[in-house]
């Protein structure tokens, strides 16, 4: 197997997600998913195997809704991806119509959500009926980059549209048994939820689902991928198991970081010895050209946090510097190291606890944060924590 960071890994090479899609097909005979996991986990190369890899009897449609922008957009891919997977005739003629209404209220320049009631959520919903009573046995919609899709449709229909689409969504689970959904993207579904929570959206679409994250590789199954990398690479040695073990360890057990380690090994024609492999996660840390793509982890802050951006950013720094550490030691740090610039950040610095425990959760929830057993708090990983006091300088 060559080392590929970044690219699509063929179903064939996931390894080490066994166990995990085992328990996700177990889940799923009772209810569907919302699929959790920081960037880079590999939670994508799961789903294309779940989708290319499904136990007999099923019907398993992966979209990739990432470039979706408008509802109508999500309908046509939706319409799409269903002809392809189905031989009944009578259901691609009425997909070629279904296609055809939602290509009509374009042209005629029509906005698909100026309907009291819009037309997108009938055509959806007899989608969906089409389907399931076609087919005849449980069927699997598997969308990546799901909440994405869902914020920029907020962004172009807006806000009711989402409604509507969540909430037909979670009709359509309740009421056909077969249909399940897994949701799954690099953005939180709890962002795009809170967004609206905040304009007055007070129903849970997804509290029939269940969610799972997707963690780093077991140690075992990381070193078995290392392994077969450095192989496929030509860089074995007699000491082969203990430099896939570390760099394993030094990595974390993140497939991407993995194939990178080894990828550069291979660029430098380096066995992977201790002092090489070492220098390597080093250089990819403090790379100006950022190969690793870690600069993302600040960068989207202020797409995740908005006003409390600032105040995200400064407890990573503290944390980076002084962790482990409680709430109460934490706000008293942030009353000296951060200046307050708006009224937000003012309030929760100025006496606001409970608003402080709830930025904290969300960044647990984003991956930025863990909390031990004493109810203290540190990075979730410890890479990400060094790469963030190597850019502050510290040693």
């Amino acid at each position: 197997m060559k080392a590929n960071p970044g690219g699509i890994v063929s179903p064939k090479d996931v390894l080490g997600r066994d166990q995990l899609i085992k328990r996700l097909w177990e889940t799923l005979e009772q209810q569907s998913i919302i699929l959790v996991a920081e960037r880079r986990m590999g939670k994508t190369s799961v789903i294309k195997k779940m989708a290319a890899e499904y136990p007999k009897g099923r019907l398993v449609i992966f979209m990739d809704v990432e470039a979706v922008s408008r509802i109508d957009e999500f309908m046509a891919q939706l319409a799409r991806a269903f002809a392809a997977e189905s031989n009944n005739r009578k259901v691609k003629k009425w997909l070629e119509v279904a296609l055809l209404a939602i290509s009509r209220l374009e042209v005629t320049g029509v906005k698909i959500t100026d309907a009291k009631t819009p037309p997108w959520k009938a055509l959806l919903e007899r989608l969906f009926k089409e389907l399931i009573h076609t087919v005849n046995c449980p069927v699997i919609f598997i969308w990546d980059e799901f909440p994405w899709m869902l914020q920029k449709i907020t962004d172009n229909d807006g806000h009711s549209t989402v409604v509507d689409l969540l909430d037909l969504l979670r009709s359509m689970r309740q009421t056909h048994p077969p249909l399940r959904m897994i949701y799954t993207g690099s953005i939180g579904l709890h962002h795009v939820v809170t967004s609206l929570h905040d304009e007055g959206y007070v129903h849970a679409p997804t509290n029939d689902m269940r969610t799972i994250e997707v963690p780093p590789l077991e140690s075992q199954d990381a070193a078995t991928l290392a392994l077969a990398l450095l192989k496929g690479e030509g860089l074995s040695s007699e000491h082969d198991q203990d430099s896939a073990e570390l760099i394993t360890r030094l990595v974390e057990g993140v497939p991407y970081y993995i194939h990178h380690v080894v990828a550069r090994l291979a660029d430098a024609s380096q066995l992977p010895t201790s002092a090489s492999t070492e220098e390597v996660v080093t250089q990819g840390l403090i790379d100006p050209s950022d190969p690793w793509n870690l600069e993302h982890y600040r960068l989207r802050l202020n797409e995740y946090y908005g006003k409390r951006a600032g105040l995200a950013h400064s407890i990573l720094n503290i944390l980076a510097e002084n962790q482990p550490m409680d709430l109460d030691d934490l706000r008293e740090h942030l009353k000296t190291d951060f200046q307050p610039n708006n009224e937000t950040s003012r309030r929760i610095i100025g006496g606001d606890r409970e608003q402080l425990r709830r930025l904290i959760k969300l960044m647990q929830r984003d991956h930025y944060l863990t909390q031990d057993t004493k109810g203290c708090y540190g990075f979730r990983f410890n890479l990400i924590r060094r790469w963030w006091r190597l850019d502050l300088g510290l040693v």
